[in-house]
């Protein structure tokens, strides 16, 4: 299965879930730009910094610094290794290019707090737990495929605000995040990442 089809039911599905909440305007919508850092043991498949990626979030106001919602994202990761050679499982050697290409899609449950509503820069921390869908494929030359998984995903991270003009609800996010994916597949144990993002924040209401 291509998780990347689900990308856009993911994130118009954000859209759907503020629609009852939107009314009594403490509904928010944040959309951002994410480049993630390959990290620990993963960076030894994966080295490259991938600057595919985005990541969003309805969230409902459960007062003016807590809230709660739904965060999902996608992370598209690719590393092509240069020719060298290689033993297969039947103990025979090739010469070949090994190509590790892995896109995650977490979906999680996300709380995020700030800690000064209503100034002129508002530092938030937000941590989103929930489920992942992986897709992966390992091609040594012409070995190899495409295999798809569900995995766990937790995504700590922090940043400001800093809304467009003094006291208003529409502004800029600038953060960092760092994602914890379980794995354990094609000789990787974890997907693991620091992220930067940036994006907009926007009230949701009629």
């Amino acid at each position: 299965m291509n998780y990347k089809k689900l990308i856009l039911p993911a994130f118009a599905f954000l859209f759907l879930i503020p629609a009852v909440q939107a009314q009594k305007g403490n509904a928010r919508m944040d959309i951002n730009y994410n480049a993630a850092l390959p990290v620990g043991s993963f960076r030894d498949h994966v080295s490259n910094t991938s600057f595919r990626g985005f990541n969003g979030s309805a969230l409902f106001g459960l007062n003016d610094k807590l809230s709660l919602g739904l965060g999902v994202g996608f992370q598209d990761f690719y590393q092509k290794k240069p020719r060298q050679l290689y033993k297969l499982s039947d103990g025979s050697d090739v010469s070949a290019v090994l190509t590790n290409s892995i896109q995650t899609i977490p979906i999680m449950v996300q709380a995020k707090y700030a800690f000064s509503p209503g100034a002129t820069v508002q530092p938030y921390a937000s941590l989103g737990v929930g489920g992942n869908l992986i897709s992966y494929s390992q091609l040594l030359g012409e070995f190899g495929g495409q295999e798809a998984k569900v995995g766990l995903a937790a995504r700590p991270e922090a940043g400001v605000f800093i809304p467009f003009k003094k006291g208003g609800e529409n502004g800029l996010n600038i953060g960092a995040s760092y994602s914890i994916m379980p794995f354990d597949r094609i000789g990787i144990k974890h997907l693991n990442s620091v992220g930067i993002h940036a994006g907009l924040s926007i009230p949701l209401r009629k």
